[in-house]
């Protein structure tokens, strides 16, 4: 099977979750529909449930329990906010990523077409591992409060959310509670499913690029020796060639810039929701600075010393823009990157170590 034909596979597969939750925006006429706006309605009903629960907590533990999935609540609302702020700017990155990469190089060369393909697949394989993963987190979440119910005899709700008017404890009102929960729990998997899984297209298929890059750059060195055998440095030929395939190196240079540029534009503010959550985007953005390392190495490996002085002008240019930085910035915090990461971590205990004192105050 073609490299296309496998990412059309995975264009339906994706689409598929975005529509189940109202939130197909990789097209560029997408509108906000029912699925929407019941995504939205589940997210605030969440949080009207978590304040109730909080107000009839008989004691801390039953407070810090109802607190317990915050960060779920937060990572929903805020996700579908910044998603829907940059619904347009994630479905240029979409159709820029599916013309560049898989219908320019279609019948590209055998290392083209390898390069796009392993990508692929592991964008498959990553996928498939991801789904099955997730899936199975929510089978077995939903899991326990079956077995504490026919096992134990308690009757234990899959979140700690009590729905106004409801008695928990009857059969009735434990079965309307807990079927409510797994609406939101499926929801919720399929939110975070979504989310995760076109974050990672987008990293992924910058090492595409890279390796595309990589690809026209040893192509232009071959070729280049090749013409300098044949014409001297100052003939005209000479200085069309370069001028010709140099301006092709500058272009896809500058695509892929473009692309960098604008995933952090649609993921610097979604990053703060990660960081606050988890720590998922971080490996991916290290593995994304890795790449762009990798990028400047094929550039400084160009046959720059071979070019007319006004096309080393413009090879300063690009190297130099190469080794700015690409790291994903976290809004107000600073780089996603592994420092950033330790500091968080160290906030983090602070405020546990905080809450643990107070919790040894009240015992």
């Amino acid at each position: 099977m073609e490299a296309s034909e496998k990412f059309c596979q995975f264009e339906r597969y994706l689409r598929t979750l975005c529509k189940i939750i109202g939130f197909d925006v990789m097209i560029e006429t997408w509108k906000k529909s029912y699925q929407t706006y019941m995504s939205i309605l589940l997210c605030s009903q969440y949080f009207i449930l978590m304040v109730y629960s909080l107000i009839i907590a008989s004691d801390t533990f039953e407070l810090f329990k109802s607190l317990s999935f915050l960060g779920f609540f937060f990572q929903c609302s805020l996700k579908m906010y910044y998603t829907i702020q940059q619904a347009p700017q994630y479905a240029v990155n979409f159709s820029c990523l599916k013309e560049a990469i898989y219908e320019r190089h279609s019948k590209g060369t055998l290392a083209q077409k390898s390069t796009v393909a392993r990508i692929i697949d592991l964008l498959v394989l990553v996928t498939k591992a991801i789904s099955v993963l997730y899936t199975s987190s929510l089978f077995i979440f939903s899991l326990y409060p079956a077995y504490m119910y026919f096992v134990v005899h308690v009757k234990v709700p899959i979140f700690p959310l009590y729905i106004p008017g409801i008695n928990i404890y009857s059969a009735y009102g434990y079965g309307i509670t807990n079927s409510f929960h797994m609406v939101i729990a499926v929801y919720g998997l399929l939110g975070a499913l979504t989310s995760d899984i076109a974050f990672i297209m987008f990293v992924v298929h910058f090492v595409t690029y890279g390796g595309l890059f990589k690809i026209e750059c040893e192509q232009f060195d071959q070729d280049l020796s090749g013409v300098s055998q044949q014409c001297e440095w100052r003939t005209v030929v000479y200085k069309t060639f370069c001028r010709q395939r140099m301006r092709a190196i500058y272009q896809y240079h500058q695509s892929v810039i473009i692309y960098l540029e604008s995933m952090q534009e649609c993921y610097r503010n979604i990053c703060v929701v990660q960081v606050a959550s988890c720590s998922l985007s971080t490996v991916f953005n290290l593995f994304l600075a890795l790449t762009n390392e990798r990028m400047i190495d094929y550039i400084s490996n160009l046959p720059w010393y071979m070019l007319p002085s006004e096309e080393q002008k413009q090879f300063k240019f690009m190297l130099a823009r190469s080794q700015l930085s690409a790291e994903i910035m976290i809004r107000s915090v600073g780089p996603m990157n592994m420092e950033t990461f330790t500091d968080i971590m160290q906030k983090m205990y602070s405020a546990f170590a905080m809450m643990y004192s107070f919790l040894v105050d009240l015992g």
